[in-house]
């Protein structure tokens, strides 16, 4: 049985998001370039995939894309052995690079401030009746107060707002738990400032949507002395809103206002920015000569 069937049949045995399935695809397709024919069950074994692994490493992918490709393959694996398609594989065989832990930068207040002048700047309208400034400056402000994924801020309700109590509650779409975060009194205002025409969703765009009117506000931003660094986009002021109840709170004050609530270590390694966290100290001078 080729593994691209597989990962058809794990899409429709679990309930998983299209960009793991997607990676799933990959994985096998990768691996099937690297074998030089389609992928089959029999081809699952320690040492193939081990010289695959390796063979990423030479290419330059980077550790955390070589241990996604890792966990995919082996995720299909353990699928074919549970229907006696494969013989279980010794984890301990398998090749496990080690995690590169990527410094984290978020944007500061000042920053933040730029970005919201910024909206000021821009005119026009969107399909949904309200002006792409006004959009962007509560999309920023409501990411910042809440830190909400991107994800779930395009999918925010109006009905999930209780601008009256200063607070939104939602579903996380991620990790699929409840989660309520605070809203400034300045947010509230302006989402006030957004409501009409009525619709169902606060920020009604798709991803792509998005992304278009950042572009646009970082270039104006720019005009005004904000900088960015590559790939950057608004999904930071998620993680300046962890900084930032970090560094007046603690890491645990920071996992409970992003919704995590499997402790802080990811906190840390993903959200944080890294110059926030404690620095190492300089040791005492050593004695003149």
């Amino acid at each position: 049985m080729i593994l691209s069937d597989l990962v058809i049949q794990i899409a429709k045995e679990r309930d998983l998001e299209p960009c793991t399935i997607a990676q799933y695809r990959r994985a096998v397709e990768k691996y099937g370039l690297f074998l030089g024919k389609i992928a089959n069950v029999s081809d699952l074994n320690e040492d193939d995939v081990n010289r695959f692994l390796a063979r990423l490493k030479e290419q330059g992918k980077t550790s955390t894309t070589i241990i996604n490709y890792r966990i995919a393959l082996t995720v299909v694996w353990n699928f074919a052995v549970g229907r006696d398609l494969a013989k279980p594989f010794n984890a301990r065989k398998l090749r496990r690079p080690k995690h590169e832990q990527k410094v984290v930068k978020s944007w500061s207040l000042s920053q933040i401030k730029l970005l919201i002048d910024a909206c000021e700047k821009i005119t026009g309208k969107l399909q949904c009746g309200v002006t792409v400034g006004s959009f962007l400056r509560a999309w920023v402000r409501v990411g910042y107060d809440t830190g909400l994924r991107p994800t779930d801020l395009r999918m925010l309700r109006w009905t999930d707002v209780d601008l009256g109590g200063g607070t939104l509650s939602i579903t996380q779409h991620k990790t699929k738990r409840a989660h309520t975060a605070r809203l400034s009194d300045a947010a509230c205002e302006l989402l006030e400032k957004i409501e009409q025409p009525p619709r169902i969703y606060v920020f009604p765009l798709s991803k792509s949507g998005v992304r278009r009117i950042e572009l646009i506000l970082f270039k104006t931003a720019a005009r005004l002395g904000f900088r960015r660094m590559r790939g950057q986009g608004l999904g930071v002021l998620r993680k300046s809103h962890a900084t930032q109840i970090y560094q007046s709170e603690g890491e645990s004050a920071a996992a409970e206002s992003l919704g995590h609530t499997s402790g802080t270590r990811t906190v840390r390694r993903h959200y944080i920015d890294s110059s926030a966290i404690k620095a190492g100290r300089l040791p005492p001078e050593p004695p003149a000569a």
